[in-house]
């Protein structure tokens, strides 16, 4: 049996937030403000808040009504590895990761796909892990940690790959699966 050898890193890539984009109606921009105090119905990171309690405040399901709960949509993403993803959810739009590092947004209401990232991976990668946990939301921007150890940022509204920057050498065995933070105009991400 033999064992990679893995180092732990910490990079922390500043987002550059010039001139955040005004909220529109299409997105609502995620501020510090939004991420400190989610409304209700959004689940603006990991576990909703900073404290990791992962407790939502909505209150349409109770013990009275929960055996009259019916499926509203379903996806079929097309991949067949684990699914380990939190959906993160802005204003009724809905971020999941996959397996292979793709980010899908859908209207959470009606299921329906607004737009599909594939991340593009170096020929001869091994991707031990290929699982995701998640993106960052911030300002119009979704943010993924990749198993080639990059941290992308996507336009919230249409998918686009915006910039990439390196969080370690995927060829020394790192990789990242974990979702990002985003905190004070920062998205950090910490690879195995």
């Amino acid at each position: 049996m033999s064992y990679l050898k893995f180092r732990r890193s910490l990079p922390i890539a500043l987002l550059v937030t010039q001139g955040l984009h005004a909220e529109s109606a299409s997105y609502a921009t995620v501020t510090d403000e939004r991420l400190l105090h989610p409304e209700a119905g959004d689940w603006l990171m990991y576990r909703r808040t900073y404290d990791g309690s992962g407790f939502s405040p909505l209150k349409q399901i109770t013990a009275a009504n929960i055996g009259k709960l019916s499926l509203a949509w379903s996806v079929n993403t097309d991949l067949v590895e684990a699914h380990e993803t939190t959906p993160i959810v802005n204003h009724g739009r809905m971020f999941v990761t996959t397996p292979q590092n793709n980010v899908i947004a859908f209207n959470a209401k009606t299921g329906v796909e607004l737009w599909r990232y594939v991340k593009k991976y170096p020929e001869g990668l091994f991707q031990l892990h290929p699982t995701n946990r998640g993106v960052a939301l911030y300002g119009d921007r979704v943010y993924m940690a990749t198993t080639d150890c990059e941290l992308v940022a996507l336009d919230a509204v249409t998918g686009r790959e915006v910039w990439t920057v390196p969080i370690d050498d995927y060829k020394t065995g790192c990789y990242a699966t974990l979702a990002p933070l985003a905190a004070k105009s920062m998205a950090s991400s910490t690879s195995p």
